[in-house]
C-alpha cells in the first residue's frame, strides 16, 4: 500500500510509409502499431521537436510539409516548400525546421512558432541530406548531384563554406558535442568525417554498400549506419574511427534512430516493409515490426523521452508518502502506549 508505480513518458515511433501515403506510428514499449496519420504524397523525411511535441513530415511529390500534433497524432498544418522535400531537421532549440528541395537546389527555413517560411537559402546540386549541429550553430546540407557540402550559420541563414565530399552524400548528422559531423557517402560506401571547427574533413571511415543513414549514441561513443545492399548496420566506434560490429537487419534498410537514453536503436527496412529494433547492448536484432509498404523516416523519428522497455522502479507518490508518515506515527503511538503499560 505504501508504494505506488510511477507512470512515465514512453516513447513513440513514428514511420513514413512511403506507398500508403501515412505514417505508422508504434508505442514503446510494446512494439505495436497504436495509430495511422494520413498526409500527403510520398512522406520521406522525418523530424521530430525536441520536445517531442511535433513531428514534421516531408512529402515528396506534394512539395509540402505536414505538422502533426504527437499529442493527438494528428495534422494540424501543412506547409509549402519547394520542389521535391528530401529530408529535414530541427534546430536544438525547436525554432527552426531547415528542408531541402532537392528540385529547387534550396534549403527552405520555417520558423516553427508559426509555421511559415522565415528564409530561402540556396546550395549546391540536388541537395538530399540536412543536419543541425548539435549546439545549433550550423546546418550541413549533403549536396548529392554535385557531390559537396553547403555549410549554412544558422544566425544569419548564409552559406559559409562549400566541403568537397565523397560521391554521392546524402546524410549529415552532428556529433552530441558538434566537434564533427559525420558524412554519408553512398556512392563510396564510406563516412568523411568533418571537423567543425575547420570545416577540414579528417577522417574516412569505410562502412557497408550503399549506406544512407546514420546517427550517434547520445555519449557519442558510437555511430550507426544502415547499409542499403547489405541489409545491415555498420557500428563504429568514435574514438577508434573504425568499425566494429555489423548487424544484419532487414531488407533494404534506409533510416535509424535511438532511443534518448541509447538503449535501442529502429531501422525502417523499405523492402521488407519492417521496422528492426535493436539491441544497442547485445548488438542484435531483438524484434521485428510489420509496418506499412516501403517504409523511409529519413530523419529524426522517436520522441525522446524515458528509456523504453526499461522497468519503471517503484517509487514513492505523494499518497504513498502521507500513507508511510501514518504508519510511523501508529508505530510510534503503539511503542509509547506500550512503554507507559510497562512503567505502570
Amino acid at each position: 500500500m505504501l508504494w505506488s508505480i510511477s507512470v512515465i513518458a514512453q516513447p513513440m515511433v513514428y514511420i513514413t510509409d512511403t506507398e500508403s501515403d501515412d505514417v505508422s506510428v508504434i508505442s514503446c514499449p510494446g512494439n505495436v502499431i497504436i495509430d495511422t496519420i494520413p498526409v500527403g504524397d510520398t512522406p520521406f523525411g522525418t523530424a521530430i521537436s525536441p520536445a517531442g511535441d511535433f513531428l514534421y513530415v516531408t512529402n515528396f511529390f506534394d512539395n509540402t510539409v505536414s505538422v502533426i500534433e504527437t499529442a493527438t497524432n494528428s495534422v494540424i498544418e501543412t506547409i509549402a516548400v519547394g520542389g521535391f522535400p528530401n529530408k529535414a531537421a530541427i534546430t536544438p532549440d525547436g525554432s527552426f525546421l531547415y528542408v531541402v528541395a532537392a528540385l529547387d537546389d534550396v534549403v527552405t527555413v520555417i520558423d516553427t512558432a508559426t509555421n511559415t517560411i522565415a528564409d530561402t537559402v540556396l546550395v549546391g546540386f540536388f541537395p538530399g541530406g540536412v543536419g543541425v549541429t548539435a549546439d545549433g550553430s550550423s546546418v550541413y546540407v549533403t549536396n548529392t548531384l554535385g557531390d559537396s557540402i553547403s555549410v549554412i550559420r544558422t544566425s544569419d541563414n548564409m552559406v559559409i563554406a562549400t566541403i568537397n565530399a565523397g560521391d554521392a552524400p546524402l546524410s549529415a548528422v552532428s556529433s552530441p558535442d558538434s566537434s564533427v559531423v559525420y558524412i554519408v557517402n553512398q556512392g563510396d560506401d564510406n563516412i568523411s568525417v568533418i571537423n567543425t571547427a575547420t570545416l577540414a574533413i579528417i577522417d574516412t571511415i569505410p562502412v557497408g554498400i550503399i549506406p544512407q543513414a546514420i546517427v550517434f549514441h547520445p555519449d557519442g561513443s558510437h555511430a550507426y549506419v544502415t547499409n542499403f545492399i547489405d541489409n545491415s548496420v555498420s557500428v563504429i566506434r568514435t574514438a577508434a574511427g573504425a568499425v566494429v560490429d555489423t548487424i544484419p537487419v532487414g531488407i533494404g534498410p534506409i533510416s535509424i534512430d535511438i532511443t534518448s537514453e541509447g538503449f535501442f536503436l529502429y531501422t525502417t527496412n523499405s523492402v521488407s516493409g519492417t521496422v528492426s529494433v535493436i539491441s544497442t547492448e547485445q548488438k542484435r536484432v531483438i524484434q521485428t515490426i510489420k509496418v506499412g509498404d516501403s517504409p523511409s523516416s529519413s530523419g529524426t523519428f522517436i520522441t525522446p523521452s524515458e528509456p523504453c522497455f526499461a522497468p519503471q522502479v517503484p517509487t514513492l507518490s505523494k499518497w504513498g508518502l502521507i500513507s508511510l508518515v501514518m504508519v510511523i506515527g501508529i508505530i510510534g503511538f503503539i511503542a509509547i502506549r506500550r512503554k507507559s503499560a510497562l512503567q505502570s
